[in-house]
């Protein structure tokens, strides 16, 4: 097996027009596999700069979908702008776009003529709610859809009122999806020469993820969801919480037997994962209980020994620490523009580290460059930066 990294987009060239996290995140993820990945902002920046912890024009919103890319600033609002951005489409073998539907025609940039200027060219076009329908118009968010989805109903607290999951799900797995589709239409781009316009929509990604818990509300006619598997959850210990889960009935008599509750096994309300669901709420005080009792090490060593599936509740400090994460390299400690020293996750399929990329672009960090490979001369490049149609960062990089 080769140890090299996963590079089979080297020279494939894409121009990513999208802002926030779904359509650079998917951009990203070619970037991070060889790609040339060309991100294009307007002059106030892509609004992903203004999210989360904020430093010097770079944020940790930004950071982790423009990782690796190479960026140009252009006012789209001008004549000149929109020529700027359909010259660098038409030498683009993928474009990435999360405007409203409706905009790229606008810009002379939907399908058809970017088709006609370059034949078999891939359009991914991320939106809310769809290119069409009649919620076309409405603006969609990570926010606006895990409310719509109904990830955040099925994410309801105790007393029944909904709750957003607490980091932009939606808009990272959106992006996963779209960078899977760019993946599969880049393969039949090279091997069939076809072009395609991709359509994602953040309810769309949304709806897929949730299948098996949309599902299973169904089959219960809309009533609040139970455990698919019993016991599985969260109990504190005597130092800290950790997580058990027993899939099969065997698995729950190796956890009776290393609780020294033997007398589970002949306990009817626990003889199958039906019953044990039906009794969810006494079975987890009991086990409560009896795991506040001890340390939470002691606990995941005996359960581990036993076969039943535990591990400790982390936050982002114990993951980083932890030695199987360590081993495994999972974080890079990289000093990032603009926020200092952190610790940067690359992809799990590519095999490279965030190290070996370009780091998070200034806005119009290579305004220049990207101008020059398009075929500006410089006097016309100098005509685009005065006239305020392109920027450039007060130091451009030159990787």
């Amino acid at each position: 097996m080769s140890n090299e990294t996963l590079q089979p987009y080297r020279g494939v060239r894409v121009l990513d027009l999208a802002q926030g996290l779904a359509g650079p995140y998917a951009a990203g993820m070619l970037a991070a596999m060889g790609a040339d990945v060309v991100k294009v902002e307007p002059p106030e920046g892509d609004w992903a700069r203004l999210m989360g912890e904020v430093r010097e024009g770079h944020s940790t919103m930004g950071l982790p979908a423009n990782w690796g890319k190479r960026a140009i600033c252009v006012d789209a609002r001008q004549p000149a702008g929109k020529a700027v951005l359909r010259r660098l489409a038409a030498e683009a073998d993928v474009v990435v776009e999360s405007f409203r539907p409706g905009v790229m025609t606008k810009l002379g940039l939907d399908y058809a003529s970017l088709e006609a200027a370059r034949p078999g060219i891939v359009l991914a076009s991320i939106s809310g709610f769809g290119q069409d329908g009649p919620y076309v118009a409405r603006p969609g968010t990570d926010t606006i859809i895990q409310a719509f989805s109904g990830m955040a109903s099925m994410n309801r607290d105790t007393t029944g009122t909904p709750r957003r999951v607490g980091m932009l799900a939606v808009d990272m797995v959106t992006g996963l999806y779209a960078g899977y589709a760019l993946s599969a239409a880049l393969f039949d781009q090279r091997v069939h020469g076809q072009g395609r316009h991709l359509q994602i929509s953040l309810l769309q990604a949304a709806a897929a993820f949730q299948m098996t818990a949309s599902l299973q509300s169904q089959m219960r006619d809309g009533r609040a969801g139970t455990p698919v598997t019993s016991p599985s959850g969260f109990y504190p210990t005597r130092n800290g919480m950790m997580a058990v889960a027993c899939l099969r009935d065997g698995m729950f008599l190796a956890l009776a037997d290393a609780l020294d509750r033997s007398q589970w096994a002949h306990d009817a309300r626990y003889a199958d994962n039906a019953g044990r669901i039906a009794h969810n709420d006494e079975l987890n005080a009991e086990l409560a209980a009896i795991f506040a009792t001890r340390d939470r090490e002691e606990w995941i060593e005996r359960l581990n020994a036993a076969g039943v599936l535990c591990g400790p509740v982390n936050d982002y400090a114990d993951l980083a620490g932890d030695p199987q994460v360590q081993h495994m390299g999972l974080f890079t400690e990289i000093d990032t523009p603009g926020l200092g020293p952190l610790p940067l996750a690359g992809l799990p399929c590519a095999g490279l580290s965030p190290a070996d990329q370009r780091p998070d672009p200034p806005i119009g960090g290579h305004t220049r460059q990207v101008l020059v490979e398009a075929g500006y001369t410089p006097e016309e490049i100098g005509s685009l930066i005065d006239s305020g149609v392109c920027l450039h960062a007060a130091q451009e990089q030159t990787n």
